[in-house]
């Protein structure tokens, strides 16, 4: 029975000791942590509120909650306001490590969110440019919530919605037609072909500066786009066509898949009746020309329809939403894009609930912290950009040169180095907390040292092996040993504490939508096992009992290592 059970068993045991109606067993499930040291318990509480709502001191009341008698041999001590539980390691052994042995793959999963349809929306660039860095942050966080959403049992729908129209890609027409060389526009050569697309972007952006009249010929490209001519509408599928191929090529190397890949452009041919009824439903007007809802609460009006009749990302946000609820019936719909778009955000979900959407409640910006380099943004229209694909091959290369000096004989070495490489980088971003900013450094994010994903990795693959040279020495563990007479030690019980905490990480996870949650977590696993490997021996234990056990505790780390590696996208190699 893992942690995340027996918070549950002891909530209820408290609550049914309190007995009070404001304080039931899913409140105070929510309310536990863990001690600072193990050596005073597994599982702590604190009594604050507890004691607020029976109006007594809250020292006194862990003081008398510690004295009762709970499940499952469960021991209790106050530590001033706090309740500590320590709970029998070898108990803890015997339920832990089964469940790990025998669920594999499946450990930390739950049946918690079946029939709870869940969106989430990531990545989202707009394709007619290769990805930059910037786009990684949207991308992995939606990567490992769907994942772990999927692993505790909800029905997952991971959409790509992304910009293959508007503004932006008109100013791309309208720079071909200018500027491109259709002999560079080739689906056989991508990374030549969205070069030049950036290059002609870029130029695009300069050349405004002193040529405003490069606007009107944009807003001349949408219009006609969106009126349906077919050589506008050839040279825009084009584009797009290449640039999805591209995304596609570089999303593969992290892992990321969806379950629908969809362009703004599908709602184009529907924005009519859908304009209509965001006219009709909400206190829309016409402001200089173009139409605009005014939202409560919000000082800056939505802007719906510009004055030459074309759309916006806002309008078709709003389709989009109207026909993921028709098709997916959510009960909470997540748009994962930067805190730079919560303006955007707070005017598309204030019209939804305008049209009186009940459903508009259940969707949420989750907005994270800015890339930054040096002191500027990224900014693709004025090459301010670190292409994506280049720098997972420069992480590749240097996770290849940092192998080999380990490991000269390394089989596949091409395999490992793109695994740990790209690894890197997704670990790195992910140690981040979603919402702040994040200033991109090369030392940093490329470092091989410290708590880092090579180090989780190293780890991992270091369990393996020392599980192949037991096999080599002896029979394989077949079965998991009786530990009821063992007396672990610190390091022993500090990991096997760990191992039984993976679901309530998971759960910590959805709790908060933060993957920071599941990076801290497999450091602290990797680092308990190190402490264990380094003060216990594994192989050369005397007592076959201690070997069976820590080879028990090895297979254990090794599981819970991947599982978690492959929640976050990350493969984790056989050898190092």
């Amino acid at each position: 029975m893992p942690f995340f059970e027996w918070k549950q068993t002891l909530a209820r045991s408290l609550s049914e000791a309190l007995n009070h109606p404001d304080l039931p067993p899913e409140k105070l499930v929510d309310e536990f942590t863990f001690p600072p040291q193990i050596e005073l318990g597994h599982l702590a509480i604190p009594c604050f509120s507890m004691a607020k709502k029976l109006q007594k001191p809250a020292g006194k009341l862990a003081q008398e909650l510690s004295q009762r008698n709970y499940p499952l041999g469960i021991s209790a001590q106050a530590a001033g306001p706090y309740l500590n539980f320590k709970i029998s390691p070898n108990q803890l052994f015997a339920q832990t490590l089964h469940q790990i042995v025998e669920q594999k793959e499946n450990y930390g999963s739950s049946t918690f969110g079946a029939g709870k349809p869940i969106v989430l929306e990531y990545c989202s660039p707009n394709i007619a440019k290769r990805l930059g860095f910037q786009h990684i942050r949207s991308t992995l966080i939606g990567n490992v919530l769907s994942n772990v959403y999927r692993h505790l049992g909800f029905p997952v729908t991971r959409i790509n919605f992304v910009g293959d129209w508007g503004s932006q890609f008109a100013r791309l027409v309208a720079a071909f037609e200018l500027w491109g060389d259709p002999s560079r526009l080739n689906a056989e050569n991508l990374a030549p072909s969205m070069d030049h697309l950036l290059e002609i972007y870029v130029q695009f952006h300069k050349e405004v500066e002193t040529r405003p009249e490069l606007l009107e010929k944009a807003s001349e490209c949408l219009q006609k786009m969106e009126a349906g001519d077919s050589t506008s509408l050839a040279l825009w599928k084009k584009i797009k066509d290449i640039s999805t191929q591209a995304m596609n090529n570089t999303l593969k190397r992290m892992q990321v898949e969806f379950d629908v890949v969809e362009g703004e452009s599908i709602y184009i041919s529907k924005i009519e009746p859908i304009l209509k009824q965001v006219k009709d439903s909400t206190p829309a007007r016409v402001s200089e020309g173009a139409w605009i809802v005014e939202i409560p609460g919000i000082s800056t009006p939505a802007l719906i329809q510009k004055k030459d009749g074309t759309t916006l990302y806002l309008t078709r946000d709003i389709a989009g939403a109207l026909d993921r609820y028709q098709r997916f019936r959510f009960e909470k719909h997540f748009y994962i894009v930067s805190e730079q778009q919560k303006l955007h955000f707070q005017q598309l979900f204030g019209i939804l609930k305008l049209m009186r959407f009940s459903w508009a409640e259940q969707c949420e910006h989750l907005s994270f912290g800015t890339v930054l380099f040096g002191s500027e943004k990224m900014s693709t229209r004025e090459g301010r950009v670190i292409l994506l694909d280049k720098l997972l091959d420069e992480a590749k290369a240097l996770a290849l040169q940092e192998c080999m000096q380990k490991n000269p004989d390394l089989a596949n070495k091409e395999e490992v180095a793109e695994a740990v490489g790209v690894g890197a980088i997704i670990f790195g971003e992910l140690s981040t907390h979603r919402t702040r900013d994040m200033e991109f450094d090369w030392k940093a994010i490329l470092s091989f040292e410290g708590e880092t994903g090579p180090y989780v990795q190293y780890s991992a693959v270091r369990c393996k092996s020392l599980l192949e040279k037991a096999a080599e020495k002896g029979p394989p563990l077949s079965s998991l040993p009786e530990a009821s007479s063992y007396a672990f030690a610190l390091e022993e019980e500090a990991l096997l504490v760990l191992l039984s905490r993976f679901r309530s990480v998971l759960f910590n996870i959805i709790r908060d939508n933060e993957p920071y949650h599941l990076t801290h977590y497999l450091i602290d696993i990797a680092k308990a096992f190190n402490r264990f490997y380094y003060k216990h021996p594994v192989l050369q234990a005397t007592d076959p009992l201690a070997r069976d056990i820590r080879l028990s505790l090895v297979k254990g780390t090794q599981n819970v290592l991947e599982n978690g590696l492959r929640l976050l996208g990350i493969s984790c190699p056989q050898q190092m």
